[in-house]
């Protein structure tokens, strides 16, 4: 995640969209006193910074009512982090700058984004759960939580993993940056050449997929597998 107070932007971050490759463009082009949050293992080129100073938990708890939250937040100096979600981060920043900043994340379709996250997160894995084992059983990479607030989409603008390079181009034109949107390929390399979601998914897969990102595939009318797959 990062916050520009030059630049007057929030990027929250979503997963396997190349949301690390996006940080290590920002992070070089913008202000030292930005905030922008680690990640483990490190990347090259990605330099985080200001993500851990304390926070005030009195506004968020009284504002969304996650008093536990909000103090474990503060005792662990875990101000802004990795993926964290719009209402944390709105909490945190404050009302004036979440309401004036240009807010943008990005976003993928489930069933790319499924298979990706399947041969990332387990490729140190052993034994390696199978795609369906995964698919049922393990923390799926739906992210509507993190870029919404009530269930209502809370960004200016949600860019497509499918068309990458030029919605990261009209982002860093919002923002005012007049650099190239040249992105490194950081996380990459995971997924065996030539895998698709096609030969993967089941119908039984399908529906699950279909449940779990319901919400998104009806905001961003993605083609819901499930409906289409034929018998």
């Amino acid at each position: 995640m990062i916050i520009s107070h030059e630049h007057r932007f929030i990027f929250v971050k979503t997963r396997k969209t190349a949301g690390t490759s996006i940080e290590v463009l920002l992070s070089r082009l913008i202000e030292p006193s930005a905030i922008v949050t680690g990640i483990a293992p490190p990347v090259d080129g990605h330099e985080p910074r200001n993500f851990d100073a304390p926070f005030n938990p009195f506004p968020e708890m009284f504002q969304t009512g996650q008093i536990k939250r909000a103090l474990s937040d503060l005792r662990r100096k875990r101000t802004y982090f990795n993926h964290i979600d719009a209402e944390r981060i709105r909490a945190r920043v404050g009302g004036r700058a979440w309401n004036s900043y240009f807010k943008f994340c990005f976003e993928r379709d489930p069933w790319d984004k499924v298979v990706s996250e399947y041969f990332y997160a387990t490729k140190n894995v052993d034994p390696k759960p199978t795609f369906a084992e995964f698919v049922l059983t393990y923390d799926l990479p739906a992210d509507f939580d993190r870029y919404s607030l009530d269930g209502v989409v809370a960004m200016d603008f949600v860019g497509r993993f499918e068309q990458l390079g030029s919605d990261v181009a009209i982002a860093m034109a919002k923002i005012g940056l007049d650099a190239p949107a040249e992105l490194s390929r950081e996380k990459g390399g995971s997924r065996p050449a030539g895998s698709t979601a096609a030969e993967l998914f089941t119908p039984e897969l399908d529906t699950h997929i279909a449940r779990v990102f319901r919400r998104e595939i009806e905001y961003f009318g993605y083609e819901d597998r499930s409906r289409t797959k034929p018998t």
